[in-house]
């Protein structure tokens, strides 16, 4: 009895002392919920409209509840560096609108402006943006320690050549198949003049057309025959080869050999191999190849990804590269802005390509303007990775995954796709490869700059438009950004990827107006705010007066699409759109038909369509009417409504 007495005094006094704790020192989880309440009092007196008041709340909330958190984790970021991004209306919209963590925004930005330095961090404030954005969406750590601005060293070569003919020490088996490659020697054919042969030409799906006048000019082309050491491509190749490497490695007393046929795999095969050859060409591949890697002549890694900080101080550089004049044309150089809005660059900041694999094709591209969109198209062989490998395997500076592999080695589409999205990205234009039903495809930004507008476009291209075109870089507006893997280990492509449409309305939103898109950005983070039953009705009003400012933002149609709990919702949304949209045709890059108006369209169609047919006739013809007027396309929908109308 006393002991429940006493157990009920405790539990009055722990009670009593939360109450008064609440009062008197309010949490600041309930701090924060009283601030976002406020805002939303406040968006109820801007009547549920998006203004340039509502802005301000919203950027005044966002900041401060980023850097409460920021505390809450014991960091801290200059006030004067917070100044300098209110200063900018574009930046701050950014860093607190487009992502639901601004504080990792803050970090990244706040760290890219060390590494930096003041005067380029301020002058490329939309590329340190973007990948700020890029970086913080991935989830990387960001580092706010002081220090001098990044000074770019671009990795040499990692190989370490070994001597494998050194008695000082015990020979292993890769010294042995190294030496006998560097005994043996082989005679070759080499061009003297090959810059005389016709430029490939290259059809939809990124094949070559071999010109047929290079076989009338071959006899023009001067050749000689050189004397090198052989290759492990070399003994893949011939049997008399083989057979000369297995009686070597049985004189060391080793028991290996190899048996790969003749010309089953070989410089310029095509065909996949199958069956018995292919397990042992695998074999015999697996062993030149490590042998290679052991004795230094081919890395056994690919280079690590250049960082985020390396990647801006990488393509400031070479965007700030000045040729003469007449290059400067004929290079059409810079290729794209870096000033151009952080939307744009987003795709380009998401590119980890290593520094020394850039650095190869830049300086290809700066000193003899070399710059390829595709390698060499080789068949059914680029399926399987170690036949392809094997049939010119030799030492190399660069590993596979390369874009320098790539261009020795060949590839099909995805190769040839991947080739111009690095080639692009490594020159300063965001691109990336794209899918489409059973091939790969390239996208990447364009400026205009008469026009002074943008458009994403894309390449390559063998099994539709681009309304079957799916890029693998993620759509900035998305949550977060998770990169997915390949059996090789290197990342290419993005989990949640958006279709190219997605990717075309940033361009598109910017060209009507950068200002007018963000501030979409910002209401969309607003809406967001509201309780789920309240994003249906007062949410709704928010959209509608947003999709008014912009028509091109996709957030806002597909949140207003989703939220329209009515027909009669969805289609006073569908005329509003329009009516923007209509309202953009004197706009340079602005398209008021085409992909986009049908894939908001084709939307509406599939979300009218989840609702029932109403049961009053006058209704169903109306909405019914609608539909034919907008020549709908969703066969099932006009179905049901014209069974519920007899009309069927």
């Amino acid at each position: 009895m006393n002991l429940n007495f006493t157990t009920s005094i405790m539990v009055l006094i722990l009670l009593l002392w939360n109450t008064v704790s609440a009062v008197e020192e309010p949490g600041k989880d309930k701090e924060q919920g009283s601030a976002k309440v406020e805002l939303l009092n406040f968006l109820e007196a801007e009547g549920y409209t998006f203004t340039s008041s509502l802005r301000k709340e919203f950027l005044d909330y966002a900041r401060e509840e980023a850097l409460l958190r920021l505390e809450d984790k014991g960091l801290k970021i200059p006030q004067e560096f917070i100044e300098w991004i209110d200063s900018d209306l574009d930046i701050a919209s950014g860093v607190y609108a487009a992502h639901d963590k601004p504080e990792d925004v803050l970090l990244w930005l706040y760290s890219l402006r060390f590494d930096l330095g003041k005067d380029k961090f301020e002058q490329y404030r939309q590329l340190a943006l973007a990948v700020s954005l890029v970086s913080a969406k991935e989830g990387m750590k960001a580092d706010i320690s002081p220090r001098d601005p990044l000074k770019l060293v671009i990795p040499n070569d990692p190989r370490k050549l070994i001597n494998t003919k050194d008695l000082g020490r015990n020979m292993d088996v890769n010294d042995h198949i190294i030496n006998f490659l560097n005994d043996h020697t082989i005679e070759e054919k080499v061009l003297l003049d090959p810059n005389k042969r016709s430029k490939l030409k290259y059809d939809n799906r990124g094949i070559a057309i071999p010109s047929p006048s290079d076989k009338k000019r071959e006899s023009e082309l001067r050749a000689e025959k050189r004397t090198r050491s052989l290759y492990a491509s070399d003994v893949l190749a011939s049997q008399e080869l083989q057979s000369k490497f297995n009686s070597y490695m049985e004189s060391k007393g080793l028991d290996i050999s190899i048996d790969c046929g003749e010309k089953i795999i070989h410089w310029d095969s095509k065909a996949m191999v199958r069956g018995e050859s292919y397990r042992k060409i695998n074999e015999a591949y697996n062993l030149f190849r490590q042998a290679y890697e052991a004795k230094g002549l081919l890395p056994s890694k690919r280079d690590e990804f250049a960082s985020p900080a390396e990647r801006c101080v990488y393509m400031i550089r070479n965007y700030e590269h000045k040729f003469p004049p007449e290059v400067q044309d004929k290079r059409k150089w810079p290729r794209f802005p870096l000033t151009a809005p952080w939307p744009l660059l987003t795709m380009l900041a998401a590119d980890r390509q290593p520094l020394r694999e850039r650095e190869e094709r830049w300086i290809a591209f700066r000193d003899h303007g070399e710059f390829y969109k595709y390698g060499e198209y080789i068949g059914g062989i680029a399926q399987q990775h170690a036949m392809q490998s094997a049939r010119r395997l030799k030492p190399y500076p660069f590993t596979y995954a390369t874009i320098q592999m790539m261009l020795k080695d060949g590839g099909v589409c995805g190769t040839m796709g991947s080739i111009s999205a690095r080639g692009h990205n490594i020159l300063g234009v965001p691109s990336c490869q794209a899918v489409q039903p059973g091939h790969c495809a390239v996208v990447y930004f364009q400026y205009d700059s008469k026009g002074n507008s943008y458009s994403c476009k894309g390449e390559q291209y063998a099994t539709g438009g681009d309304e079957k075109t799916g890029p693998f870089t993620p759509w900035p507006f998305d949550d977060s950004f998770k990169r997915t893997g390949r059996k090789n280990g290197y990342e290419i492509a993005f989990h949640n990827r958006k279709p190219m449409v997605y990717h075309q309305s940033l361009a598109w939103g910017v060209n009507y107006g950068f200002r007018s898109y963000l501030d979409a950005t910002i209401a969309h983070a607003v809406f967001k705010m509201l309780p789920p039953q309240s994003r249906k009705v007062e949410g709704i009003q928010l959209l509608k007066s947003s999709i008014s400012m912009n028509p091109y933002h996709f957030l806002i149609v597909n949140s207003a699409q989703d939220a329209a709990s009515s027909i009669q919702e969805q289609i006073q949304f569908w005329n509003q759109f329009a009516a923007t949209l209509s309202s953009a045709a004197n706009k340079p890059g602005c398209p008021t038909e085409g992909l986009y108006k049908k894939s908001v369209k084709s939307r509406m169609f599939a979300r009218i369509a989840s609702f029932p047919v109403p049961k009053k006739e006058q209704s169903a013809r109306k909405i019914l009417a609608f539909l034919e007027g907008l020549k709908c396309d969703n066969q099932q929908i006009l179905d049901n409504y014209r069974r519920a109308l007899n009309e069927g």
